[in-house]
């Protein structure tokens, strides 16, 4: 039986995937913000940093704040664009740390033990991944390009005149 992904494959034959690197550096960056947001005072702090990691590849263009500043964007396997519940099921993975440090009395054992035994996981798959596929991109179907821009983007005026 063929999934969704298998039927779209030929759809992103021509997207340009996402450099290793490049996706590092920006899951790098959201789990900085997140990290911030959690210092936050209280329980405000916690809920902040769980839905910025939960929910930041439904912002605008499926962006998050690390995935624009590494030029990357998520796209849906079957062409919809990015919401809540892709994002949600793409990055569960990553926000487990967090959530099992919330645990009482194991809480920071296990997110250290096992949270980043499963972060380890995700950096492999990515790696070694022929489509470059996390697990969580495997859930919920999802890819992450290069974000190409149109020519009038960004683009610097002309001086030669």
């Amino acid at each position: 039986m063929a999934t969704r992904w298998d039927e779209r494959r030929e759809y992103f034959r021509d997207a340009r995937r996402a450099r290793y690197m490049a996706r590092l550096v920006g899951k790098a960056a959201d789990l900085i913000i997140a990290l911030c947001l959690w210092r936050i005072e209280g329980v405000a702090g916690v809920f902040a940093a769980l839905f910025y990691l939960l929910m930041a590849d439904a912002f605008p263009g499926g962006r998050s704040a690390g995935k624009m500043l590494a030029g990357l964007k998520v796209v849906r396997v079957d062409g919809e664009p990015m919401d809540f519940p892709a994002s949600l099921l793409r990055n569960l993975t990553i926000a487990t740390p967090f959530v099992l440090y919330l645990v009482p009395a194991f809480g920071p054992f296990l997110a250290c033990t096992v949270g980043i035994a499963l972060l380890l996981v995700e950096a492999y798959l990515g790696f070694y991944d022929p489509d470059g596929q996390r697990a969580g991109d495997t859930l919920a179907e999802t890819l992450v390009v290069e974000k190409r821009q149109a020519p009038h983007e960004n683009s610097l005026p002309d001086r030669r005149s």
